[in-house]
């Protein structure tokens, strides 16, 4: 355990990549650094890092902000719910707690949407405490490492990898031992084609020994994904267009979108967007159209067809609530990526919109 424990640290502190998280014992940028990279990798999560502690340096400028400007900064992470959680918190630190940071595993997981291991993370990294962190390169390191096969999407086997984690921390250097372990399986003991020549464990490593780090770790399948189809109906006057803010209890809380149409079904004629709900308001006098075909897009549990169908019109309906965006704003505005995507599609020549 101790020849592990200290072969990863020393490595650690040889190999370790130079990022500004790694720079700071502050738990604010520490947070924020975790809450950012779940699900997104370094290479992109990075720039989104730098672009929030530029504007909110702190938990009180965070906090402070509306959610409108929180998700604009958040477009392109995905899951959304992250940044609605990490303003929700912000605002919960700067009232209730007086702007004190907690500085403690315990206080940590009273924080909304932080974990047992964001709360380990922020612990060890910001405080020195020692716990152990367990994200996905961690399973994959111990798991090869001890020639666990079992299922590791089971909680069960979590558990079992995370014991043994506890058991390698180096009591006082768990830190150093936390992060060398999680960027050891970031750079070396990766998914595919682990480069176990420079790996300062290997003499350790089942699965190297017998062969089995391509078998290693195991994951069962997902279920199949929801299959639904998004079907945009964006009306246009002059350089306006109408966007509406999505509610709760589905994808993309909180964000602006155009008219939605869900159906079993990709529309794919004019008739299909105009005609698609009974006693639609009227549109008035209809200049032109356009579609954009559908595009695919996977969420984690979800497979969605969304496209678009542009119609401009002469003058705005009175009857269709909304808000009315210039093109001098839409940028600003946050708004699900793929909606982004499709828009930019379209381009100025249609929009007349400057779309980046």
């Amino acid at each position: 355990m101790h020849d592990i424990s200290s072969s990863i640290i020393q490595w650690f502190k040889i190999n370790k990549r130079d990022l500004p998280w790694r720079q700071t014992s502050d738990p604010y940028c520490i947070w924020l650094s975790e809450v950012i990279l779940q699900q997104t990798r370094v290479i992109q999560g990075l720039s989104y890092y730098l672009k929030f502690t530029e504007i909110f340096p702190n938990v009180e400028k965070l906090a402070t902000a509306s959610e409108d400007q929180v998700l604009e900064l958040w477009q392109g992470l995905g899951y959304y719910s992250r940044a609605r959680n990490l303003h929700a918190a912000a605002k919960f630190i700067n009232g209730d707690l007086k702007g004190k940071f907690p500085q403690n595993y315990d206080g940590l997981l009273k924080l909304k949407g932080i974990g047992d291991y964001t709360a380990s993370a922020i612990a060890s990294f910001a405080f020195h405490e020692d716990k152990a962190v367990v994200d996905g390169n961690v399973i994959r390191v111990i798991s090869r490492l001890y020639g666990i096969g079992e299922d590791v999407r089971q909680p069960k086997v979590v558990q079992k990898i995370k014991a043994i984690a506890e058991e390698l921390l180096p009591q006082g250097s768990s830190y150093l031992f936390n992060q060398g372990i999680m960027e050891l399986g970031a750079l070396v003991c990766t998914p595919q084609n682990p480069k176990c020549n420079q790996c300062p464990v290997v003499a350790h490593c089942q699965a190297f020994k017998l062969d089995l780090k391509g078998k290693i770790p195991f994951k069962s399948k997902l279920k199949n994904k929801r299959l639904r189809f998004l079907n945009y109906l964006l009306l246009k006057v002059g350089d306006e267009i109408l966007l509406s803010k999505r509610g709760g209890g589905d994808i993309w809380e909180g964000l602006y979108e155009p008219i939605l149409l869900e159906d079993e079904r990709a529309y794919q004629h004019i008739d299909d967007f105009l005609n698609a709900k009974a006693n639609k308001p009227d549109l008035g006098k209809i200049i032109s159209t356009s579609i954009i075909p559908s595009k695919k897009h996977l969420l984690t549990h979800q497979e969605l067809w969304v496209n678009l169908c542009v119609v401009e019109l002469e003058s705005k309906p009175a009857t269709i609530p909304g808000l009315w965006v210039s093109g001098s704003k839409i940028e600003s505005t946050p708004k699900p990526i793929i909606i982004s995507k499709l828009l930019s599609e379209l381009g100025a020549g249609q929009l007349h919109l400057a779309f980046k």
